[in-house]
């Protein structure tokens, strides 16, 4: 399930980080768009449901503690942020197969059932709370990314001595 935010009316900002170098470019948008991307992983946090009995393969929060996100720049120049929830990974896996005997889905530090909670299943209501925190933040991270970018160009352009233009910091 990947979504997408279009942000349009930013052109003085684009116009602003041609004028930077590459690599600050690079700097620049990564850092931004990874800053809009912690305001929804914030509140994905927030949302996320907690056991409310005790399982003895399940640890209360295990969702939560892993809600990630990461930013990266895609070569063709677009910025791209994720938020997601991460795995435990194959060798983590592994060692707790070999070290108890279990199955994988009985490893208490796994939250591979994340996708189970925020769609259901066939005895479980859905109890969403990635695409919920989507939705009520997705205009709040694109505010974060617009400010974060004009404030490092400012920034930028004050150190070294250029008017690259204002951006507009509404």
């Amino acid at each position: 399930m990947k979504t997408t935010i279009q942000m349009t009316g930013l052109r003085e900002l684009g116009l602003a980080m041609k004028e930077l170098d590459s690599r600050l470019q690079k700097k620049m948008g990564r850092n931004a768009v990874a800053a809009g991307a912690r305001v929804i992983q914030k509140q994905a946090k927030q949302n996320a449901p907690l056991l409310k009995e005790p399982a003895s393969n399940r640890k209360r929060g295990t969702i939560k503690k892993q809600i990630r996100s990461k930013a990266e720049r895609k070569k063709n120049g677009i910025f791209e942020a994720r938020v997601w929830v991460k795995g435990i990974g194959k060798k983590k896996v592994q060692e707790f197969k070999t070290a108890t005997g279990q199955n994988s889905s009985q490893n208490p530090n796994d939250p591979f059932y994340w996708w189970m909670v925020e769609l259901g299943t066939a005895k479980t209501p859905p109890q969403p709370f990635m695409r919920p925190a989507f939705g009520a933040k997705k205009v709040q991270a694109a505010e974060k990314i617009k400010s974060n970018l004009a404030d490092r160009i400012d920034k930028e352009a004050k150190q070294i001595g250029q008017t690259i233009g204002k951006a507009n910091k509404k």
